[in-house]
């Protein structure tokens, strides 16, 4: 319980804590794999600094638990951006927006998490699954936060600092997709590889998929100020039957006892209290 209240009244650390842990693993995977000659020095794909060992296991446990605080930040955001809209009294709209946005940026934080357990080269089709619920959905999430802090905050810094972030996402998520289907298609025709001839085009995909995850990641970073007026107070739990609880434990119940209540005149109710 004292964690719990501790945590509730520092959220503001949260945005810093999940895109440290991501990033940080994308990093440390890199590093890993170039050192062991897995993957080449400039730019691979960040899933490709994921398939050997240790970086897989490294990668796949990191990522995951990066995933799930994320997604703990997606909540605190949509139970800070339903209170703020309540006391300002914000139209129905924009209240549905902040709710949409709940579930779209958890489904993108899932999309993180499948990246982490698929692994791109022996299960493909679910790392791709992953990797487009967690780009596409993070690019729809982004989009969603800045539509309510343009709409009630105008151009604070907050509200510039998230619409700056939601168009360097949304221009790198254009690059990757083309540049990525560009490359594809001309390595199946056999025009080259990415060690010649496809080596521009390879480049501009996989600098704009590290581009892409970063600014998706670091959008939270724009949390920060919000979360840190506001605590969240611990769950706590409440018993129903108090009598049977004592009884699991082998602990006796004392008889509670007995009040005889007159009823009318001349007849009495027993109960107990």
């Amino acid at each position: 319980m004292v964690f719990a209240r501790a945590v509730g009244q520092r959220l503001h650390y949260l945005p810093i804590i999940s895109p440290v842990i991501i990033l940080g693993t994308f990093i440390i995977t890199y590093c890993i794999s170039v050192s062991q000659g897995h993957v080449e020095v400039v730019f691979p794909y960040i899933s490709y600094t994921a398939v050997h060992a240790p970086s897989s296991g490294i990668f796949g446990q990191l990522v995951n638990m990066g995933a799930l605080l994320m997604a703990f930040v997606i909540y605190i955001r949509y139970l800070q951006m339903a209170k703020d809209l309540s006391l300002i009294e914000a139209t129905w709209t924009y209240k549905t927006v902040n709710k949409v946005s709940l579930g779209v940026g958890w489904v993108s934080a899932f999309g993180f998490s499948m990246v982490a357990n698929f692994e791109t080269v022996e299960m493909r089709p679910l790392h791709y699954t992953g990797a487009g619920l967690a780009f596409f959905l993070g690019v729809a999430y982004v989009w969603l936060q800045t539509s309510l802090s343009l709409r009630y905050r105008r151009w604070t810094w907050v509200a510039i600092a998230q619409l700056t972030s939601s168009i360097v996402t949304t221009v790198g998520m254009i690059i990757l997709m083309s540049s990525k289907i560009i490359y594809k298609i001309q390595q199946y025709q056999g025009l080259g590889t990415k060690n010649d001839v496809l080596r521009e085009v390879y480049l501009t995909s996989t600098i704009s998929e590290w581009l892409t995850a970063f600014s998706i990641v670091l959008y939270v970073l724009t949390f920060y100020r919000d979360f840190a007026r506001i605590e969240l107070n611990p769950p706590t739990v409440t018993v129903r039957d108090r009598q049977v609880v004592m009884k699991d434990y082998n602990i006796e119940v004392p008889q509670e006892p007995e009040v005889r209540r007159p009823i009318f005149k001349g007849h009495t109710e027993t109960s107990v209290v």
